[in-house]
């Protein structure tokens, strides 16, 4: 363990001392900023001492209402599934709650305030944490507790709670796995032992009137400065160590900005500090090759929503592949979301959404029902074709959401003219969530032609232990269909909304269902 982290974990205890009746002076004897870790790290320790306290109720709940035993859990993952208990639902005698089994975990929800508490079971505890799922607890928060609302405004993204964590684990606070480099972790041993200390200070936290000198004894001198505002000469002392502790963390973070994968969550963390070379960073991030950082930089400018980087952005798609590798889709549409938005060069523009490709397919028929109807029943044919099953997922769910004549038959077209049961899968799905006779009749017709013969899924045995039935991820993709449809309409229904009553017209060379799906029919005929 290093003496920064060393320091805080003396600092947690010393709180409790009487307060100080001279807190100018006080401030000024304590440690400086960079003799205890940054606020943005220590707060981020908070966040995972509590939570590990989350993350062992899970386990208790799943032991003692679901049936479920952790260690099979973790030693078997997903065929350690309790027997005769569904994979989702209410958890029994917590009506607020509902759970989620996956993989080697299980997520729980509370239905009314959001909280989701995903666990995944390692080396038979709930110590171990996942960076992913952590940042998903606190998104989920409609009424964070104290600690966890100070976090949140040191990490508004999120994004640099996996730079803190970093910086945690090379302190010697965090442990992984034994036969892993860095993932899962947990708090080590010495955390573990201050766990009672860091929630007697969380709880002190609560009191506004105490929340100066706490946070200027765990070196938080930010959140010091906002309630040191109405004394002068405390605020003096107080400003020059919180921009101190500012031009530190923003070292960090530039220092991050050329690593892979890193680089993008920097970019955030800096855009979340308002550095002040902020668009320094942006315009270098804009100029570089196809990357997670490019995706960051486009999100800021998203939010910024300032016209004047246009011309930069409109660069950046002229040069960007949409049919090419990941991520190069996504920062070709988000940069045409972003230029169509402020109506740049639109006669450039709309047509180049025919050419949009990979993954983007959907987004691209959303475009074209906001900026070109016209263009929209082309790219909508490409999508319920297209090998990407998501594209087919996503559009197959816009139409549904419509619900008029034209996007009935779109679907009904698509479904006539082939009989591939994973290519008009989505199509069959989206079209009996209509509740309307006539689809639903045509998708019973359709499987009476084309009947599909289930797998039986296979049974394996572990210790004696018959598991299964296992199936093959395209049986299963089939069978969870419908619950992927509804929940894409649930994920799209605010913004199809928007376009439900726009009636794209049909281009004078749209090629037929039947010309999309069979080429040769024609020369067949």
């Amino acid at each position: 363990m290093n003496p920064s982290l060393h320091a805080l974990l003396e600092a947690f205890k010393s709180f409790a001392n009487e307060p100080p009746t001279d807190v100018c002076t006080f401030i000024q004897r304590l440690l400086g900023p960079g003799a205890l870790p940054s606020p943005w790290v220590t707060w981020t320790l908070i966040g995972l001492a509590r939570h590990r306290r989350r993350q062992q109720w899970v386990a208790e709940i799943v032991q003692t209402r679901l049936r479920g035993d952790t260690n099979v859990l973790a030693a078997r993952g997903s065929l350690g599934h309790p027997g005769g208990v569904s994979q989702s639902g209410s958890v029994p005698g917590m009506p607020d709650w509902e759970y989620y089994f996956h993989g080697r975990g299980c997520c729980l929800t509370h239905k009314v305030d959001g909280d989701a508490i995903d666990v995944d079971f390692w080396d038979k505890t709930a110590d171990y944490f996942d960076t992913y799922f952590y940042k998903n607890y606190l998104e989920s928060l409609r009424r964070p507790e104290p600690p966890e609302q100070r976090l949140r405004e040191l990490h508004p993204s999120t994004c640099a709670l996996s730079i803190a964590i970093d910086d945690l684990r090379a302190a010697g606070a965090l442990t992984p796995l034994s036969d892993r480099d860095a993932h899962p972790y947990r708090l080590s041993d010495e955390i573990v032992s201050a766990a009672d200390d860091i929630e007697a200070f969380c709880d002190a936290w609560r009191d506004q009137d105490r929340r100066l000198v706490l946070a200027a004894t765990i070196g938080d001198f930010l959140a010091a400065e906002e309630s040191a505002k109405e004394n002068a000469d405390l605020f003096e002392i107080v400003t020059a160590r919180a921009d101190r502790c500012r031009a530190l963390w923003r070292q960090r973070l530039c220092s991050m900005l050329s690593k892979e994968f890193k680089g993008a969550d920097a970019l955030q963390a800096l855009a979340d500090l308002q550095s002040p070379d902020l668009e320094d960073h942006l315009v270098k991030a804009l100029e570089g090759p196809p990357s997670g950082t490019i995706s960051a930089a486009l999100q800021i400018i998203g939010r910024l929503d300032d016209a004047s980087w246009c011309p930069r952005v409109h660069s950046l798609f002229l040069r960007v592949d949409p049919a090419g590798q990941a991520p190069s889709p996504r920062i070709w549409i988000t940069s045409l979301k972003f230029l169509l938005r402020h109506k740049y060069q639109l006669d450039e523009l709309l047509p180049a959404l025919a050419d949009a490709g990979g993954t983007e397919v959907g987004d691209a028929v959303l475009l074209a029902l906001e900026h070109a109807p016209e263009m929209a029943l082309p790219l909508i044919r490409k999508a319920l074709v297209a090998e990407i099953p998501i594209c087919r997922t996503e559009v197959a769910a816009i139409l549904a959401l419509i619900n008029e004549p034209w996007s009935r038959r779109e679907l009904l077209g698509a479904l006539d003219a082939s009989e591939d049961q994973e290519k008009t899968a989505d199509a069959r799905a989206a079209l009996l969530e209509l509740s309307d006779p006539d689809a639903e009749r045509a998708v019973l017709e359709w499987e009476q032609r084309n009947p599909h013969e289930k797998e039986k899924g296979s049974y394996i045995e572990i210790n004696g232990r018959q598991l299964g039935p296992l199936y093959s991820f395209g049986e299963l993709s089939l069978q969870n269909r419908a619950s992927r449809i509804r929940y894409e309409m649930q994920k799209l229904h605010d913004r199809v909304m928007k376009v439900k009553k726009v009636n794209p017209p049909d281009p004078p060379q749209s090629r037929r269902w039947w010309e999309i799906w069979k080429p040769d029919a024609r020369s067949q005929k």
